[in-house]
């Protein structure tokens, strides 16, 4: 599975490369919300995670100029659990989301979840 992960956290965006790796996935990681939509344009991923709060641009800017396939499926990352900004990220094309922090098995159920149904 390729996986695009996006977020301004380099602990986060590291835990998740060495989680993802270890379940036999090919993670791609970006700390810049403007850097992760310019590589939508040439690559293909099963799933992109992705962070809602960073700085410059955030999650709802990616999600409204990255060029997304409508089978990929997309996971907002966030800690702050707000109903407006989940509605607005719903609003632009995610297919579900987490709540920081979770754990390992979490990610995957998840993960598991979107990518199979």
């Amino acid at each position: 599975m390729r996986i695009l992960a996006l977020d301004d956290d380099t602990s986060v965006l590291e835990s998740l490369r060495r989680i993802l790796k270890e379940e036999g996935c090919t993670v791609t990681c970006f700390q810049d919300a403007a850097e992760a939509a310019t590589d939508t344009a040439s690559s293909e991923y099963d799933l992109i995670l992705v962070d809602y709060k960073m700085p410059e641009k955030n999650g709802a800017w990616f999600m409204k100029n990255a060029r997304i396939p409508n089978e990929t499926k997309v996971l907002l990352m966030t800690a702050y659990a707000q109903k407006d900004i989940i509605d607005d990220m719903f609003k632009n094309g995610i297919s579900g989301y987490l709540i920081k922090p979770f754990d390992r098995d979490e990610l995957m159920r998840h993960i598991r979840f979107h990518v199979d149904n």
